[in-house]
């Protein structure tokens, strides 16, 4: 997932982003819950990565959902570029740590669905 994103920032003139550690563990577990709950909403986002320890000026977050094909790492962030405040968040130039997670499971009635968390920090 790091991959296609940096590779479509990159695309777009974009900064790469690195993983950073909180918030890693925010969209990761952020990932799991939905799966667990059934629920598909970002909840309060910048309450949950700022108990995680996450840091920064800006915070942003991007969630996506998708089954066989439409849940690999390149369908994700083409969801997102055709998305417009999806795309803003993931091509945010002063973004420069990013978390991803994604939890495999039954979800929305499709067996082996992929739901993909990506929390952004920057300046």
């Amino acid at each position: 997932m790091l991959r296609a994103i940096n590779g479509a920032r990159a695309a777009h003139g974009a900064p790469p982003v690195r993983v950073g550690s909180a918030l890693q563990r925010a969209a990761r577990g952020h990932s799991r819950a939905m799966i667990q709950t059934g629920s598909f909403d970002h909840g309060n986002w910048y309450s949950r990565l700022r108990r995680y320890g996450a840091r920064g000026h800006m915070l942003g977050e991007t969630l996506a959902w998708g089954v066989g094909v439409d849940g690999s790492a390149e369908s994700i962030v083409r969801m997102w570029l055709a998305s417009p405040p999806h795309r803003a968040t993931l091509l945010r130039r002063n973004f420069r740590r990013v978390g991803v997670g994604v939890a495999i499971g039954s979800f929305a009635g499709f067996g082996g669905a992929r739901v993909a968390t990506a929390d952004f920090s920057g300046r």
